[in-house]
């Protein structure tokens, strides 16, 4: 599971540096540079190769170091989980891999299906603006049963209706996409439109403690961090925990769920 997310990386990685180092390679040859400020620019495009090719390096390491382990599978639901540790996968379409600290796999977010008309824009846009489209994501469990979905409408402000595994609306996340700096507010509301939960994210490093007006902690998030412990398994440099309520019903924790994952879906590789 792991392996095979390095790889892709990988793979990624040497084919982009590889194009970009192509189309330099190309342009010198067809129109070789004569001036000072074009020079500067065939080395950004090889600098930008050699990063690429760097990052090809980096996960073909990761990827020799883990690809003998063996990744079990979780036999706890993931509505019972108190942490969920965040992989973002490679791909044209962002998506999830979602682990316990332990390492053991507990489930994805991925779309339901991909419009063949997105292939195009997958190539060309960010994560952010991909989540901007009306694509249905689903969070999968591990015998690949859709435990609930979740479709975001709206352009400037996100409106992200959630449903459980019978399709049934079970409430919403709304998210004024006009971002700031200080923080990213929303709302999470019930399948009444009732709100349950005040969303508020802090704009540049992505952390949050969600409370309720009881009092009750949801769910909370500190960019960074990660306990070493667990670092064996999950080598990348940057990993994500998040920390969930255990104190939460079925459709609660399936709203916070889908909130969380579609902000961590949002945010750019």
């Amino acid at each position: 599971m792991i392996s095979s997310m390095y790889q892709r990386r990988m793979k990624a990685a040497f084919i982009t540096s590889g194009v970009v180092f192509l189309i330099g390679g190309a342009a010198v040859l067809i129109d070789k540079p004569d001036s000072s400020d074009e020079w500067l620019k065939m080395l950004g495009i090889g600098l930008t190769s050699l990063f690429l090719l760097i990052i090809a390096l980096v996960s073909w390491k990761q990827y020799m170091t883990v690809k003998d382990i063996h990744i079990p599978v979780t036999n706890t639901s993931i509505f019972d989980v108190d942490h969920l540790v965040l992989k973002k996968e490679v791909g044209l379409v962002p998506a999830l891999l979602l682990f316990e600290k332990s390492g053991h796999f507990i489930g994805k977010i991925r779309p339901l299906r991909i419009p063949v008309w997105l292939y195009p824009l997958g190539l060309l846009l960010r994560d952010s603006f991909i989540t901007m489209l009306p694509i249905t994501y689903g969070l999968w469990s591990t015998k690949g049963k859709v435990l609930i979905t979740f479709q975001r409408k709206g352009i400037w402000q996100a409106r992200v209706t959630v449903k459980n595994a019978e399709g049934q609306n079970i409430g919403e996340y709304v998210q004024d996409d006009l971002k700031s700096m200080v923080a990213i507010k929303g709302l999470l509301k019930d399948e009444d439109g009732n709100t349950i939960l005040p969303v508020r994210i802090k704009g540049l490093s992505g952390d949050f403690s969600l409370t309720d007006e009881a009092g009750r902690r949801w769910a909370y998030f500190d960019n960074g961090f990660f306990p070493h412990e667990y670092t064996n398994l999950f080598r990348d440099v940057k990993n994500d925990i998040v920390h969930l309520s255990h104190d939460l019903s079925e459709n609660q924790k399936g709203l916070l769920l889908a909130m969380i994952g579609f902000i961590f879906l949002e945010r750019s590789k």
